[in-house]
């Protein structure tokens, strides 16, 4: 029987693993990746670090999406997965007790001091809030749910159904009915949209994940007497907070409130076996499994496995053993006090805000970019998206935009990141904000950088996406002389650029179809130093030191000058 060799399957897989990708799996992820600059092959983690094929070092602040609190290839978990798999506990029998399960629940909820809880495990973050959703409905007999605007719970339909972006949503509906978006923070229009008593539940984050943002003080507590005051049960989504990323057990207890359901996914599974799980009182739990009929009325096949079970004790133990909350706590807020004095200083920082090490970088793109006439809506996007390359490319760091049309810089690094971490994110930015704010040409010089990477090639099809909304291509000449202005106002900015030769290279983005729409532009359309009109009224490009390009003479010319 041929021997099963893992090292083979990744060395066989890895040097070409972005083009099958695109060919067995997704292929406009893989389209992603090649834009933003992440089409990297990684061959080694450990900590808060990574290592590409060419043994390049790289700090890691997207953090598996917060979800790596104690880095990769832990000692703890190793070894505790590594048992498991020896020991090899009977796995799935389920009509058993798992002592695994049991093990995990009450170290959970000693952990997050909520003794008298019970717990169902689930296998990931979008899950417990599925099950937190159902365990609403059956508990108060109401069809209802409520949560933020701006908010993010998953995207699965029901959690989907609760998501604040409007963009994510579209396509898969019609969703859940019944659930109500309140504007963040706003305590009398949720007290307006609870006032009828159908919502079970109100959903909310302790902080924000799209944006990074946390709840003005008191708001929270408001929120809670609100609920008690309509039999609305509260329910906190800890699945990113919680367990020490938000420098706390739980976030929401640092608000001051006691929720009625907690969720809780990432953290508890610190990137090794999936895993999450939904804690609540026993009289909340008791109106959903409400009799022996009743008792697998909610369930999943795999909640329960020993290997799951066994990751989740670990981790505990690991957080518990080696003070990572507290850790956390601290470098965060060494990490947002050296990116807010780098705000003093150095412009480009809007604000700093976050707890523990969950942090939020809002850029300030008027500072970084140039204004671009048709860019308007895009330039918060391209600006940050600018700066996540850069950070990459220069400094080795990963880190992401929170979103779509987002100007903030998300950091999730793992929990057990050094205060060397610390000076290397900060003095990243510092580099990064001063080389991008030089000329303010940081959106054009980030839209570049995607074209470059752009699937068919970037050349082609930068005039498309330079005016902002790639399903508008408007060829009159009124059309060609709004795309001149946006060449016209981002030349300058790169001259002193490394971009510059490429955006001379590339500079007929008016993309002129026909000769006689050429001959309507305005006089002074092409006073920009790419083009010029001849004697015979063509269209002229300039090459980079500023002598017309070569074009072969037609028998048109001849007659002309005949």
């Amino acid at each position: 029987m041929a021997t099963f060799d893992l090292q083979s399957i990744l060395d066989a897989y890895g040097p070409d693993a972005g083009r099958d990708y695109a060919a067995h799996l997704n292929p406009r992820f893989h389209d992603l990746l090649r834009l933003v600059g992440f089409d990297r092959r990684f061959v080694r983690g450990e900590g808060p670090y990574l290592w590409d094929d060419q043994g390049d070092r790289y700090l890691d602040a997207i953090g598996g999406f917060a979800c790596l609190s104690l880095g990769r290839d832990h000692p703890v978990v190793r070894d505790a997965l590594e048992q498991a798999l020896r020991i090899a506990p009977p796995t799935l029998i389920q009509f058993e007790t798992p002592p695994l399960a049991v093990a995990l629940a009450d170290s959970l909820k000693r952990f997050l001091d909520r003794p008298t809880d019970r717990v169902f495990f689930v296998n990931s973050g979008a899950e417990s809030v599925e099950a937190a959703m159902k365990i609403a409905r059956a508990a108060t007999s109401r069809p209802g749910f409520a949560h933020w605007s701006n908010a993010f719970h998953g995207l699965t339909l029901g959690a989907l159904s609760m998501n604040g972006a409007e963009w994510l949503r579209r396509g898969f509906e019609p969703l859940v009915p019944g659930c109500r978006e309140v504007p963040f923070g706003d305590t009398t229009a949720l007290r307006a949209a609870l006032a009828d008593e159908s919502v079970a539940a109100f959903f909310f984050e302790p902080v924000q994940g799209k944006g990074v943002i946390p709840h003005p003080p008191g708001v929270l507590q408001e929120v809670a007497e609100i609920c008690r005051e309509t039999g609305t049960l509260l329910v906190a989504d800890e699945v990113q907070t919680g367990l020490g990323r938000a420098g706390a057990a739980l976030a929401s207890r640092t608000d001051g409130v006691d929720p009625d359901l907690i969720c809780v996914s990432k953290g508890l599974s610190a990137g090794a076996i999936p895993l999450g799980a939904v804690l609540g009182p026993a009289a909340i739990f008791d109106r959903v499994f409400d009799s022996v009929e009743r008792s697998v009325v909610h369930s999943s096949t795999f909640r329960e496995n020993p290997l799951a079970m066994t990751n989740g004790l670990a981790v505990l133990h690991a957080l518990r053993d080696e003070g990572i909350v507290e850790h956390s706590a601290r470098m965060g807020s060494a990490l947002i006090a050296g990116l807010r004095d780098l705000a003093a200083t150095v412009p480009g920082i809007r604000e700093v805000r976050g707890r523990g090490l969950m942090i939020g970088v809002e850029l300030d793109p008027p500072a970084l970019s140039i204004g671009m006439p048709g860019l308007a809506n895009r330039t918060s996007t391209l600006v940050a998206q600018a700066l996540v390359m850069r950070l990459l490319q220069r400094h080795r760091l990963l880190t992401q935009s929170t979103s779509k049309g987002s100007g903030v810089i998300k950091l999730v690094p793992p929990l057990v990141i050094s205060e060397g971490d610390v000076d290397w994110i900060v003095e990243a930015f510092r580099e990064s904000l001063v080389e991008l704010g030089r000329g303010r040409g940081a959106a054009i010089r980030g839209l570049i950088k995607m074209m470059r990477k752009a699937p068919g090639g970037g050349a082609p099809r930068i005039h498309t996406v330079i005016h902002g909304v790639e399903a508008v291509r408007d060829w009159s000449a009124a059309g060609i002389c709004a795309r001149l202005e946006t060449v016209r106002a981002v030349v300058p900015a790169l001259r002193s650029s490394p971009e510059s030769e490429f955006i001379r290279g590339t500079s007929h983005v008016a993309s002129l179809r026909t000769r006689r729409t050429a001959r309507r532009l305005p006089a002074g359309a092409f006073d920009v130093p790419v083009h010029r009109r001849s004697r015979f009224g063509r269209i002229v490009r300039l090459r980079p030191d500023g002598r017309p390009a070569r074009r072969r003479r037609t028998k048109a010319d001849a007659r002309r000058v005949s």
